[in-house]
Formats: C-alpha cells, sequence, structure tokens
C-alpha cells in the first residue's frame, strides 16, 4: 500500500498542475510543471476515474473487484502499486477526516 495508507484512509486524485485526457479507453496525463508525460492503462484509468471523488482505499479495493475478475489479493496488489505511483508523481491527495461512503 502507498506509504502510510490504511484501508480507512480516504484519498482522492490531485488534479492541480496536471492536464488529463481520456483517449479511449486509456488515460494521458501531462505534468505542467516538467513537461512530463504519464499514460495510463484501461485498469489505472478505471482507478483514476474512481479517485475523482475523495474514497477510502477500501472502497476503491471494492469498486476495482466489482469491475474485474481478480482475486481480493491480486486487486489489493495492482491497486497499491498504482496508488504508489500517483503519490511518486504527486497525483493522490489523502485527506485527513473520514466520510461516510454508501456500500
Amino acid at each position: 500500500m502507498a506509504t502510510s495508507l490504511t484501508l480507512r484512509s480516504v484519498i482522492q486524485r490531485n488534479e492541480k498542475g496536471f492536464l488529463a485526457s481520456n483517449l479511449g479507453d486509456e488515460t494521458v496525463m501531462m505534468n505542467l510543471h516538467n513537461g512530463d508525460y504519464l499514460g495510463l492503462n484501461s485498469v489505472a484509468s478505471d482507478i483514476w476515474n474512481a479517485l475523482e471523488k475523495p474514497v477510502s482505499v477500501e472502497n476503491l479495493y471494492n469498486q476495482i473487484l466489482n469491475m474485474y475478475d481478480v482475486t481480493d489479493e491480486q486487486c489489493k496488489q495492482e491497486v497499491d502499486s498504482f496508488l504508489q505511483q500517483l503519490s511518486d508523481h504527486k497525483l493522490l491527495v489523502t485527506h485527513k477526516n473520514l466520510i461516510n461512503e454508501p456500500d
């Protein structure tokens, strides 16, 4: 899991300083500060889209599990890896307050 995230951590994508555009089922992003591009495949794009509004890590796992035929463990590994990449690129915001989410 990305540094210091727990199942109850509430996260959201950080769009400040980035442009994002959908190309089919993929997403291309550009860092406005340094011009770097980041391409997201369809699964990563689905995770990115799920992060549009604040969501707990646990509910993010559940959303992705409902979209794809994967095991819980595979889902957690893949989502955690992607969240770490987002964090490394400063594309992830962690909220200090927990929110109520529909199940």
